[in-house]
């Protein structure tokens, strides 16, 4: 749970993104889920070597920032933090700690 307390005091506001699955419509056309947005608390910091070595090598060359929240992230949400986007590449399945971590590449719009 220290890992979970060190989270709370460094947390800044973020917002996360997410698209709910989409469906295909009766002609058959796929339509996009529609997205929803919340704001969330979160530290994000440069990836070092240690923490990009844990990831699956495909993943590696995108994934550049850690994010570390008290709330559930998944693979594909959008993070904004002062107005950059990111998305989550990879989370690290956690059975117990009270947070969830993930890797993000920094999205170029």
């Amino acid at each position: 749970m220290k890992a979970a307390a060190a989270i709370e005091r460094r947390a800044v506001s973020v917002t996360l993104r997410r698209r709910s699955a989409g469906a295909y419509d009766l002609d058959g056309r796929f339509i996009d889920g529609s997205e929803t947005s919340e704001p969330i608390k979160a530290v994000i910091q440069p990836a070092g070597g240690n923490q990009l070595r844990d990831l699956p090598e495909g993943i590696r060359t995108e994934a550049n920032w850690m994010i570390w929240s008290r709330s559930p992230i998944a693979v594909d949400d959008r993070i904004i933090s002062s107005s950059v986007s990111y998305r989550v590449v990879y989370v690290w399945p956690r059975a117990e700690g009270g947070f969830f971590r993930a890797a993000l590449g920094r999205e170029t719009r």
